[in-house]
Parts: structure tokens; C-alpha cells; sequence
């Protein structure tokens, strides 16, 4: 029998009407199966979690030692084009965010992220401000 050899499992669960009108929407416009459609983004989810579980450190977990910033002189706002954590608080800075890049006299292979949270910023000093009145 051709079915013996099958290993799909079928998976009942609850939804909102507006969910399931949403979801056969988006069938009908990409033209496939909403069984097909609704496997997709399930797998699509788990690997989405599997990444985000092996890049980003569980709170309760120890952090890993910082990056030495001594040597960084200044901070070029870029847009990131590759995941990357920051170097002050761990988060995970992913593509298409807003980060900062070190400036270090350190070969490229020492680079140095921060997110916009974790960038020094300037300190109002009073005496600049008075003698410049």
C-alpha cells in the first residue's frame, strides 16, 4: 500500500475566523494549497526559532567576556548587512539594523559592533556652555 510509507501527521487546532479568512486570502493570492501554505510557515517559524535560540544567549545565562573597547576611538553609524552581536549588552544585531562600527587603529578581523542603546553620548558640561555666553 502507498500509504504505509507515509509519515505525515494531521494536526488539528484552534483559530480566529479572521486568522483562517487571512490565511486562505494569502493561499488563493500565492495560488497553493492552504494545507501547503499553513506547513510552509510552521517550518518556516521552527527554523526561524532554532536560529534565534542558537544566536541569542537565555537571560539566565552567564555572559560571554565583552570585547575590549579601549582602543576604539570613535563610532560610525552604519546599517548592518550581517547579524552580528553587540559588544556592550550581547544583543543580537540582525541585517538592516541600525548599528554602530568601532574605529579602532585594529585589523578588520577586531571589528566592533554596538546597538544605538549601548553608544556613549556626549555629557552636557555647563562650563562649555557658560564661557561660550
Amino acid at each position: 500500500m502507498a500509504s504505509e510509507g507515509r509519515k505525515e501527521k494531521v494536526i488539528h487546532t484552534r483559530i480566529p475566523a479572521a486568522l483562517e479568512e487571512q490565511i486562505k486570502r494569502l493561499a488563493e493570492g500565492l495560488r497553493v494549497p492552504v494545507s501547503n501554505l499553513v506547513r510552509n510557515m510552521l517550518e518556516d517559524a521552527i527554523e526561524m526559532t532554532r536560529r534565534m535560540r542558537d544566536r541569542v544567549p537565555a537571560p539566565h545565562d552567564p555572559p560571554t567576556a565583552t570585547m575590549d573597547l579601549s582602543g576604539v576611538f570613535g563610532w560610525q553609524e552604519i546599517t548592518l548587512n550581517i547579524d552580528a552581536p553587540c559588544a556592550r549588552c550581547e544583543k543580537l544585531l540582525q541585517g538592516g539594523d541600525q548599528a554602530f562600527l568601532g574605529l579602532t587603529d585594529r585589523s578588520r578581523d577586531a571589528r566592533v559592533f554596538i546597538c544605538p542603546e549601548c553608544v556613549p553620548r556626549p555629557v552636557k558640561n555647563d562650563r562649555r556652555r557658560k564661557a561660550s555666553m
